[in-house]
C-alpha cells in the first residue's frame, strides 16, 4: 500500500498463510517473506507485481522472518532446523545457508545494522526474552536490554544506526519504545492498553509504523519517530500486521 494507507495491492493469493515481508533495497523490487503453503513455514522471494515467486529453504522445521541485507546480498532468517530456533543467513538466491546462533534458547527477531557489520536481535524463552547484538557473522554478542518482562518483537534500527526500536511488554502490556543502539536511554513512545507491537522505521528516519490492536483487531499505524501524529492506516474486519517499508 501507499504510505498513506491508500493504494492497497494483493500480491500473494494462496489458502497458506503468507507474512513478515520485507522489501529489498535492490532495484528489482522483490519482497521476501514466510509461507507455511508447502506444510511448514519456508522462506520465498516475489516481485512487486506478484509475479516471479521462488522458494529460497526447504526444511522440515520451520524457516522465516526474512530480512534483507542493506546490499540485497544476504538474507537474515530464523530457523528451527537444527532443533531450536536460531538465526541464518543465506545469500539472496537461497544458497549458502550458514547458522549464526547457538543458544539453548530461541534467537529470533534478527534486523541488520544499516552499514551491515552488526545484527540486532531477540533471545530468550516465555515471557523473559532480551535484546542483543552481534557482529554480522555471528561473533560477540553483546545484551542491551535486563528486564523480567517480554522484550523484542520485530526490531529495527534507524537510518542512522544510532538507535533501536522495539517493542517491550516491561509497563504491564506491550508498547513501542526505542533506545540507543548501546542500549542505553531507553524512551516509550506509545502509551495505550492495548497491545502495541512489530514497530518498523521508514529510511528518511521521520516515521514509524506498527502493528495495534486498539480498535479491536490488529491494523497497522504510523507515527512519527517521537511518537507523535499517530495515524491509522488500516481498517479492515481482518488483521492486518507486520509491515515493513519499501526500501
Amino acid at each position: 500500500m501507499n504510505a498513506d494507507g491508500g493504494g492497497v495491492v494483493r500480491l500473494t493469493s494462496d489458502p497458506a498463510v503468507d507474512q513478515s515481508p520485507d522489501w529489498s533495497p535492490s532495484p528489482d523490487g522483490k519482497i521476501a517473506f514466510m509461507s507455511d503453503r508447502d506444510g511448514d513455514y519456508e522462506v520465498y522471494v516475489v516481485l512487486v507485481n506478484g509475479r516471479g515467486l521462488q522458494q529460497l529453504t526447504s526444511n522440515a522445521t520451520s524457516d522465516g522472518f526474512p530480512r534483507w541485507s542493506p546490499d540485497g546480498s544476504q538474507i537474515l532468517f530464523t530457523s528451527a532446523r537444527d532443533g531450536n530456533f536460531e538465526l541464518y543467513v543465506m545469500s539472496a538466491d537461497g544458497t549458502g545457508q550458514t547458522r549464526l546462533t547457538r543458544n539453548s534458547v530461541v534467537d529470533t527477531g534478527g534486523e541488520w545494522s544499516p552499514d551491515g557489520s552488526r545484527i540486532a536481535f531477540a533471545s530468550g524463552g516465555g515471557d523473559d526474552q532480551e535484546i542483543y547484538v552481534m557482529q554480522a557473522n555471528g561473533a560477540n554478542p553483546v545484551r542491551l536490554t535486563n528486564n523480567t518482562a517480554f522484550e523484542g518483537g520485530r526490531l529495527t534500527w534507524s537510518p542512522d544506526g544510532s538507535r533501536i526500536v522495539f517493542y517491550s511488554e516491561r509497563d504491564g502490556n506491550s508498547e513501542i519504545y526505542v533506545m540507543n543502539a548501546d542500549g542505553t536511554n531507553p524512551a516509550r513512545l506509545t502509551n495505550d492498553p492495548a497491545q502495541d507491537r512489530h514497530p518498523a522505521w521508514s529510511d528518511d528516519g521521520l516515521r514509524m509504523v506498527f502493528t495495534t490492536d486498539r480498535d479491536g483487531n490488529d491494523e497497522i499505524y504510523a507515527m512519527n519517530a517521537d511518537g507523535t501524529g499517530l495515524r491509522r492506516l488500516t481498517d479492515d474486519a481482518a488483521q492486518d500486521f507486520l509491515a515493513s517499508w519499501q526500501r
